[in-house]
């Protein structure tokens, strides 16, 4: 008989960015392969919510910490299963026995490619998760293959052949024919970009970007829209100062639907990505987007973006108005390229490639347990 996996959903209790969307989609779409979902030591039918998660979430937080580098709750035992762990994100493989059955999904490796991005704790943290990854060689799903190259180059003890890459889905509550509510404070043609709002996302350069292209004096905005992240405030303090940027609070999906369908063209100039869901859904909505240069945002978008050196004002610049001013016929040509490149991101695919990666894991699981 098949064993089932386990789950490790732990990053639920405190995550609805598209981490949180790949794991429930996951679940919801391949029941079959999955027993108890685990949040941190509690095996729960659904996630906490309020105090509780909160309770929780700290918890494995500071286990997972004092596993890394040591302190008061390295006391409490780790978690073990008897069934192979399927881990949603590595920061939860310190709460558990770690098996080389086990799979575990990973979306970017930050912390070891771009440090300087993170807070050194967290630095130091997934430089002791990444060793003992490699060290025990597990089953790693990416999300991306520039992800997966990414690890493979940092840890290259790791056994290629354990590595495996399934693409996301596009969200299906923001899709072409989702229902929209008009977002007070944004009117006229902008540009939009949706993502956590902080350093890693790029948002600050890209507003010096917008101020330099002189687009605001033509009418253009410029609309941000995410939760903060690191480096949040000192984007908050000079979109407040520059004329034509928006920078919004909290949109719900009908507002994000029609801030999508509004848009004169999408804006992700991004210094790291796991994979980024954003893009794919801005071209699901026939959105031009103008994407960092060799980075996993070209790996999704493909030829049919404008392409930018992330630390380049001008180079932004120069896309942002270049987009404005885009002529219908190179507009429905690079759109025709954009639309065949996210047909790989449908979530019938994502399903597909999920169920074939993890009984193809579960059949080499079976003969190592017998070999």
């Amino acid at each position: 008989m098949t064993t089932k996996f386990d789950v490790d959903f732990s990053l639920a209790l405190h995550n609805r960015t598209g981490k949180y969307f790949i794991g429930r989609d996951l679940m919801d779409g391949a029941p079959e392969f999955f027993n108890k979902v685990y949040y941190w030591w509690f095996s729960l039918p659904k996630p906490a919510t309020g105090l509780s998660a909160k309770v929780i979430g700290r918890l494995q937080h500071l286990h997972t910490r004092d596993h890394a580098l040591g302190g008061p709750f390295r006391l409490l035992p780790k978690r073990q299963s008897q069934a192979p762990v399927l881990h949603l994100d590595p920061f939860t493989i310190l709460s558990t026995e770690l098996d080389r059955n086990d799979v575990v999904l990973c979306h970017d490796v930050g912390p070891l490619t771009h440090p300087n991005l993170f807070d050194p704790t967290i630095c130091e943290i997934y430089e002791h998760i990444y060793d003992i990854l490699a060290e025990v060689n597990c089953h790693m799903v990416f999300v991306s293959r520039a992800s997966r190259d990414a690890y493979l180059k940092a840890r290259p003890q790791a056994a290629a052949s354990n590595q495996h890459v399934v693409y996301p889905a596009i969200r299906q509550d923001v899709d072409p024919s989702g229902s929209t509510k008009a977002v007070a404070g944004v009117s006229g043609p902008y540009l939009l970009t949706v993502g956590s709002v902080g350093t890693r996302k790029n948002q600050l350069a890209c507003i010096h970007a917008f101020a330099q292209s002189k687009l605001a004096e033509q009418g253009v905005s410029y609309v941000i829209c995410g939760g903060p992240e690191p480096g949040f405030e000192a984007v908050a303090e000079v979109a407040a100062v520059t004329p034509g940027v928006v920078l919004l609070d909290y949109v719900d999906d009908d507002e994000l639907n029609w801030l999508y369908d509004n848009a004169s063209g999408f804006v992700l100039a991004s210094l790291l990505e796991g994979f980024g869901i954003p893009v794919a859904e801005a071209i699901s909505k026939k959105l031009i987007p103008i994407v960092t240069q060799d980075s996993v945002l070209y790996e999704v978008a493909g030829d049919g973006a404008l392409l930018v050196d992330a630390e380049s004002h001008h180079s932004i610049a120069q896309a942002m108005t270049q987009l404005i001013n885009m002529s219908e016929e190179e507009r429905a040509s690079r759109l025709l390229k954009l639309q065949q490149a996210i047909e790989r991101f449908t979530p019938e695919k994502f399903i597909r490639d999920w169920k074939i990666t993890l009984k193809n894991i579960q059949n080499h699981n079976s003969k190592y347990e017998t070999g």
